[in-house]
């Protein structure tokens, strides 16, 4: 019989919001590299400054490359090309946390599971704990242990922490990305082969904060600078696309 594969893990419990370990690890790469070598030179290196050889490999694998790393479209590459360009801390904050909420479905379920609670409700170790619980219950997660389950709670909130996402009293705070991050998740949905109306009603802007009508806004905005075509009434939606690729965006889009 085979294993349940769940859609829900603990790969955060290696790192949370890892926001410096992976502007060192992105400046640290070279172009081209290949996985292994690169996993190589960080050990070599102790990059990260970690005590043993194991917990390196534990990190970059179960972290770094979990979340950045794709045969089809070396993410590492696009970041690097991104902070190259001079995108601010902030703005790679907000990729960061995308590709975080992507790689760990966990993390991203529970943005938008407490996007939808009362505005004057406070995000703590309660409320990550009852929707564990919950995700339990519908088979989304292995029946962890009560530490364990406390555990992953602690992770979700201190990755929200990492990101900026709670206010100092602890409420939810999603603000208004660098418009060079909305053209950059829009060109990367096309780029992997997502349609106009695809690329609209993806759950990334809703875990981002989006109305359906502010992205409308935010898109139209955009293209007014040049970017694409952008033609939209009701359920009629056509984006004209300029580029050929990510790297040609971010030449001539992401100064």
């Amino acid at each position: 019989m085979a294993a349940v594969k769940y859609l829900y893990n603990t790969n955060l419990a290696k790192g949370t919001g890892f926001i410096n370990e992976s502007l060192m690890l992105i400046e640290f790469y070279e172009e081209g590299e290949e996985r292994s070598a690169f996993l190589t030179r960080c050990i070599n290196a102790n990059v990260l400054d970690k005590s043993t050889e194991k917990r390196t490999k534990d990190v970059i694998n179960l972290v770094f490359f979990d979340r950045y790393w794709r045969e089809d479209n070396n993410v590492i590459h696009l970041l690097k090309l991104m902070r190259r360009e001079g995108l601010s801390l902030e703005a790679m904050k907000t990729l960061f946390f995308v590709y975080t909420a992507k790689a760990n479905r966990v993390l991203f379920d529970f943005v938008r599971h407490v996007r939808l609670l009362n505005r004057n409700e406070i995000v703590n170790i309660a409320i990550a704990r009852q929707f564990i619980l919950d995700s339990i219950s519908f088979n989304l997660a292995p029946s962890w242990s009560d530490s364990m389950i406390k555990r992953v709670s602690s992770y979700l909130i201190t990755c929200l922490k990492d990101f900026e996402l709670l206010d100092s009293d602890g409420y939810l705070t999603l603000r208004m990305p660098d418009r060079r991050v909305i053209n950059y998740i829009l060109h990367e949905l096309h780029f992997d082969g997502q349609s106009d109306h695809e690329i609209l009603e993806n759950q990334v802007w809703e875990v981002l904060g989006f109305s359906d009508n502010q992205l409308i806004k935010e898109i139209e905005t955009i293209s007014f600078k040049g970017t694409f075509i952008f033609q939209y009434s009701g359920e009629i939606l056509k984006i004209g696309w300029n580029y050929q690729s990510m790297e040609e965006f971010i030449e001539n889009e992401c100064r």
